[in-house]
C-alpha cells in the first residue's frame, strides 16, 4: 500500500516521524497531521531542561516550518481530533468530518493531575506556555515546591536551585527515581540535589494544598510539615490520551494502547505511536509503556515503514537521558530484576552501573560516561555476554568485555 488518506493524530516526536518517513520511503497518497497547539511541532526535552536554564525564550522547531508544505504533509494546527468512528473510517476536527485510509494515533501522554485544587500557581509540564511560567518562577527567585521526584521534577529542581530559587521537593517513594534506576543511581542524584541546595523529603506525602485567592501559598506534608511556595510544579507521573481509542474500541494493555510489533492496533486501519502505546518487548518479553523521545521516533518510523509494506518487528533498544547540574544520565534498556555492576567510582562524578541477568547485560545507567552509554546500547541490542570483572575496570573498553558463550552441548 503506498496511496490513500492516512490521517495522523497528533504532532509530536512520533507523528511528527511518522509523516516524515511515509514521505521519505515513498508514500504518494495524502498525510494529513492534526495537531492540537497552535504553533508548529517541537522538541520537548529543553521545556525541563535549556530553557529554564535561561536558553532562548522560543520553541525548538522539530522541523524547518516550511518543511510541511515541501513534503506534502497538511499540518492542520490548532485543531483537536473530537470524534472516531472506526467503522466508517471517520474522524470529527474543527466541527468537520473526514474520512481515511489508515488512521495513526499518537496523541501521547498527559500529566497526572492532583484532585480538588485550582490554583493558578499549580503548574505541569507538558507545553511551551508551561515552561514559561516555570522560567519567569525561577528568574525572579520564587519559592518553588515540586511534587514528585521523577525527570522532569529533578530537572526542574535542578534549574530552580542552580537559579537561587528556595526549593523543596517532595517524593512519597523512599527513594528518588525509584522505578527508573538503580539505588545507586538514585542515592548519586540526590547527594548532587542536596549539595546544591535543594531539600527533599522522601517517604512523606503531599497530602493537602492550602490557597488563598485560588493561590497555593502552601503544601502541606502528610505526618507533619508545611512548605511556603510561592509556585507549585506536579510531576507525579503521566497518563496516555485515550479518548479516541476509547471511541474505537481499541484494546488496551498497561493503561495504554495495545499495539503489536508492527504498531498495529487491535482495529483494522488504525496503527498507534509513541507514549500512548503498550508493545510487545523483545527485551523485556512482556509489554511495556515506555515514555522517550528514542521510543516515540522509533516507533513512527516502524508504523510507516508497515504501512508501506517494508516493516519488520519492533525490537529498539529503549534510551533516555537526563541533564541535572552538570550531571548528564544516560540510561539504555529496561529496568529490570538482576546483578547490579558498578563500573568506575561514584565518587569521581563519572560512573556506571549495570543490571546483569546471568552475565547478559539488561539494562545500564551512566552519569557522564557517553562512552559506557553508547557501547550499553549495542550490547542490549546483541543480547551480549559480559565478562563482569573485566566490565567493572572502568579503564576497559565495555566492547572489549564480550564474553563468547560456550556451545550448546
Amino acid at each position: 500500500m503506498t496511496a490513500g488518506r492516512v490521517i495522523i493524530v497528533g504532532a509530536a516526536h512520533a507523528g511528527v516521524q511518522t509523516a516524515q518517513t511515509l514521505r521519505q520511503e515513498g508514500w504518494r497518497g495524502e498525510v494529513i497531521l492534526f495537531s492540537g497547539e497552535a504553533g508548529f511541532p517541537y522538541h520537548r526535552p529543553p521545556l525541563s531542561k535549556g530553557l529554564l536554564a535561561g536558553g532562548e525564550a522560543a520553541p525548538v522547531l522539530l522541523k524547518p516550518e516550511g518543511f510541511y508544505d515541501k513534503n506534502g504533509i497538511e499540518l492542520r494546527r490548532g485543531t483537536r481530533v473530537c470524534g472516531l468512528d472506526a467503522t466508517a473510517r471517520r474522524i470529527e476536527a474543527g466541527g468537520d468530518a473526514m474520512g481515511y485510509d489508515h488512521l495513526i494515533l499518537a496523541t501521547g501522554a498527559g500529566p497526572r493531575r492532583l484532585a480538588g485544587t485550582s490554583a493558578h500557581n499549580i503548574v505541569y509540564l507538558r507545553a511551551f506556555e508551561d515552561a514559561l511560567t516555570l522560567r519567569s518562577a525561577i528568574s525572579a527567585r520564587r519559592r518553588l515546591v515540586i511534587i514528585g521526584g521523577g525527570f522532569i521534577g529533578l530537572e526542574v529542581a535542578a534549574a530552580a536551585a542552580a537559579a537561587g530559587c528556595d526549593v523543596n521537593l517532595v517524593e512519597r517513594a523512599p527513594r528518588l527515581l525509584a522505578r527508573s534506576v538503580p539505588q545507586e543511581i538514585s542515592d548519586f542524584i540526590e547527594a548532587r540535589h542536596i549539595g546544591a541546595g535543594v531539600h527533599i523529603h522522601k517517604g512523606v506525602e503531599a497530602f493537602e494544598i492550602e490557597e488563598r485567592d485560588q493561590r497555593a501559598i502552601a503544601v502541606h506534608l502528610r505526618g507533619g510539615g508545611s512548605l511556603p511556595c510561592d509556585i507549585v510544579l506536579v510531576g507525579i507521573g503521566s497518563e496516555p490520551d485515550l479518548s479516541l481509542a476509547h471511541m474505537a474500541g481499541l484494546e488496551t494493555c498497561l493503561g495504554g494502547i495495545r499495539v503489536d510489533d508492527r504498531m498495529r492496533t487491535s482495529v483494522a486501519g488504525i496503527s498507534a505511536v509513541g507514549d500512548c502505546t503498550a508493545f510487545p518487548s523483545a527485551l523485556a518479553s512482556q509489554y511495556v509503556r515506555v515514555e522517550s523521545i528514542q521510543n516515540a521516533v522509533d516507533q513512527g518510523r516502524a508504523a510507516a515503514l508497515d504501512l508501506l509494506g517494508k516493516g519488520t518487528p519492533y525490537g529498539s533498544v529503549p534510551w533516555f537521558w537526563s541533564h541535572q547540574f552538570d550531571l548528564k544520565l544516560q540510561m539504555a534498556g529496561l529496568p529490570c530484576d538482576g546483578r547490579t555492576l558498578v563500573r568506575g567510582e561514584p565518587g569521581s562524578g563519572k560512573f556506571s552501573v549495570l543490571t546483569l541477568q546471568g552475565d547478559r547485560i539488561r539494562a545500564a545507567y551512566s552519569i557522564n560516561a557517553p562512552a559506557d552509554h553508547m557501547a550499553t546500547r549495542q550490547l542490549i541490542a546483541e543480547g551480549a555476554l559480559l565478562d563482569p570483572e573485566g566490565a567493572e575496570d572502568a579503564t576497559t573498553p565495555l566492547g572489549a568485555c564480550r564474553r563468547i558463550a560456550a556451545p550448546a552441548a
